[in-house]
């Protein structure tokens, strides 16, 4: 599907990472800037594989001075677990919430959840650097089984009693047939928005690094550009603001940039 005649990004042929489910997020937002988002999902998400440990946090959610969701993944995969097991998802509104930016600001308030806080800088360091009150306070924490252990660690530093919860589990995928095919024909940048999105796009096989030649690589932030520079690619772009509208704004940058010389 083509772009918007006219957009800054007319015409670029963008490839998108994220999981299926949550690729509209990104992808809608090139579209609307005249891109051709190609989808190239290299990860999914599953449940825990166990749910013995966020069952039992969530039936004693109100013992627990804050509920930290550091992605948008984690908040539906806790309200979805509390449907399934018959959990009043209105019990979540009776503790402070902290979200890890915007996104998953709105994706709680959505649901009715009330967000106390979100961190100046969308990152979960930070959210754990700007939190307060903490001292002394227990804190739980819907993680990845693969999320960094920064949040709890600086959280515990800081004087907390934190209990993280594997609230949802990111697996790599080989991207599909079809997403390996446009990846073939050419494409101007690759986009990833996570570590794993990175680990994901290794399973094309041997000959992934011939597909990124001469291809812009953007992520989202400072952590999944570590990932890309580790297995030796080269970042171009990467957002200021750590959100969806952040990665987009630096692409329009670096893009317009390209143009204007």
């Amino acid at each position: 599907m083509g772009g918007v005649a006219g957009g800054p990004l007319m015409g670029r042929r963008i490839v998108v990472t994220r999981q299926a489910e949550r690729a509209a997020a990104l992808s809608n937002k090139l579209e609307a800037l005249g891109a051709q988002p190609i989808l190239c999902p290299t990860i999914k998400i599953i449940p825990p594989a166990s749910c013995v440990e966020m069952d039992t946090a969530i039936s004693q959610i109100e013992a627990y001075r804050w509920v930290i969701f550091p992605s948008t993944n984690s908040v539906q995969s806790v309200f979805q677990r509390m449907l399934e097991t018959g959990i009043p998802t209105n019990r979540l509104s009776e503790v402070p919430a902290a979200a890890v930016g915007p996104t998953t600001q709105r994706a709680l308030e959505a649901r009715g959840a009330t967000v106390a806080h979100i961190p100046d800088e969308y990152s979960a360091e930070r959210l754990g650097e700007t939190l307060d009150p903490v001292v002394d306070e227990r804190i739980l924490v819907m993680r990845a089984d693969i999320g960094e252990p920064t949040l709890g660690e600086i959280l515990t530093r800081r004087g907390a009693q934190v209990d993280e919860v594997v609230a949802y589990r990111t697996v790599t995928q080989p991207p599909p047939v079809i997403a390996v095919m446009e990846l073939k024909r050419g494409v101007d940048a690759l986009t990833f928005t996570s570590p794993s999105t990175v680990r994901g796009f290794l399973e094309l096989g041997p000959g992934w690094r011939n597909l990124t030649a001469g291809v812009m690589i953007a992520t989202i932030g400072p952590l999944t550009s570590a990932a890309v520079r580790k297995v030796g690619l080269k970042v171009q772009v990467e957002a200021d603001e750590h959100t969806m509208e952040g990665l987009v704004s630096a692409l329009v940058t670096e893009f317009t940039g390209k143009a204007g010389k």
